[in-house]
């Protein structure tokens, strides 16, 4: 039986490396392309409200100029770590499917880290506490997965 199974999957890559190509599938599509799509919902994952365009009236036209600006100001800054995001996944999916090294992979995990790390210190700073939880997984699992790519190289106990 344990042959059986072991031949089924003999042609996936052992798990660490499905679990960083599944990060890096999230950093592509939730993470960068819908950030970049529509970063007034991306922005919420930071605490940073954006809104709308709101109605203007000729005595508030002054304050109304400087609150779209401050939304533009917000969506392009949101836009660029969207941006980011992709980028990542990208080099995420070269070194996992293109080159298929395991180090290379681990070490861009493990990178990505400082971007969780500081995502998190900024969420934390100016966004809203209740957003911090998936920043934190973030965290563990780059720590996880990066740090188990390079330990065991190609000799995964798992698989």
């Amino acid at each position: 039986m344990a042959t059986q199974t072991r031949n089924l999957f003999h042609h996936l890559p052992p798990p660490a490396e499905c679990l960083a190509l599944f990060i890096a599938t999230l950093e592509i599509v939730p993470f960068g392309i819908m950030g970049l799509r529509s970063p007034s919902f991306f922005a919420d994952g930071y605490g940073l409200p954006i809104t709308g365009p709101s109605a203007t009236t000729s005595t508030k036209r002054d304050s109304s100029t400087s609150h779209e600006d401050d939304e533009k100001t917000k969506k392009a800054l949101v836009a660029a770590i969207a941006a980011r995001n992709v980028q990542n996944g990208i080099l995420l999916v070269i070194f996992g499917l293109v080159l298929r090294d395991r180090r290379s992979l681990g070490v861009a995990v493990m990178a990505g880290l400082v971007a969780t790390v500081a995502d998190t210190v900024i969420v934390g700073a100016y966004g809203a506490k209740d957003k911090i939880a998936g920043h934190y997984i973030g965290i563990f699992n780059s720590l996880a997965i990066g740090g188990s790519l390079l330990y065991w190289r190609r000799n995964d106990p798992l698989w």
